[in-house]
């Protein structure tokens, strides 16, 4: 378990149970004596988190009444816990899920993931909302895929079979019809793609979806090519159609 992951784990068992042991704390942890006490000496001192043990109950609790006299659970802004690429991941992954509305339908299923995550992001709403304010993951310009293209190119891609496309031509040219055997959709810069088997080249392409102007499905099972080789081929370089 990473450091990260300890410190907000030792967060949320203090917080949902009032006052943890140092035994419980090392066995929910999976550490070492002196890992356990390093991690709660660095949360004290270096992240102000307001732990402190209670001889009464033989555990670590949050302490309620601060110096000042006012109510203090953990710092409310205890430093940043995590390293730049945690920080990344999170912060896209809740920009992601919280894209997605509240009205969509898989809103209920993903509500629950969205709330640890927001959880993760601080150790309050308060915290968590700050974060998001002030620590910003600008994501590529999206295209959209016009109306039902995407779904009916993503079940062919599962379903195996081929697809008859219409699309627009190179630098704004004639639209054109391809046959082709899709294999793979790629989310690259902001755009999704469509890896496929033209078979009118007798090879492999990379279409982006914007310029899919209508789909056929063709009664037609699609050419299997090995996912290795249309890695190798398009992964290894920027190919478009």
């Amino acid at each position: 378990m990473e450091r990260t992951e300890r410190f907000c784990k030792i967060e949320m068992l203090i917080r949902s149970r009032g006052c943890v042991s140092f035994a419980d704390l090392m066995t929910e942890l999976a550490v070492s004596r002196a890992t356990l006490k390093r991690d709660l000496d660095h949360l004290r001192t270096r992240m102000d988190a307001a732990i402190v043990y209670d001889r009464d109950r033989n555990g670590y609790r949050f302490e309620t009444v601060g110096r000042n006299g006012r109510r203090s659970f953990m710092a409310e802004s205890p430093g940043v816990w995590f390293n730049e690429r945690e920080i990344h991941a999170l912060l896209t992954m809740h920009q992601l899920l919280d894209g997605l509305g509240v009205n969509g339908s898989m809103s209920r299923h993903l509500q629950p993931l969205l709330d640890k995550l927001h959880g993760m992001l601080g150790t309050s709403e308060t915290v968590a909302r700050e974060l998001t304010r002030r620590v910003r993951v600008v994501a590529p310009v999206h295209r959209p895929v016009r109306g039902r293209h995407f779904e009916r190119l993503a079940s062919a891609v599962l379903e195996r079979r081929r697809l008859r496309l219409t699309v627009d031509g190179d630098d704004g040219g004639r639209e054109r019809d391809r046959v082709v055997s899709p294999m793979r959709l790629v989310h690259e810069d902001g755009v999704w793609f469509l890896d496929s088997w033209d078979h009118d080249h007798e090879g492999l392409c990379r279409i982006p979806l914007p310029s899919v102007r209508s789909v056929e499905r063709l009664d037609l099972r699609a050419k299997e090519v090995s996912m290795r080789a249309v890695e190798t081929e398009l992964d290894s370089a920027l190919h478009r159609a």
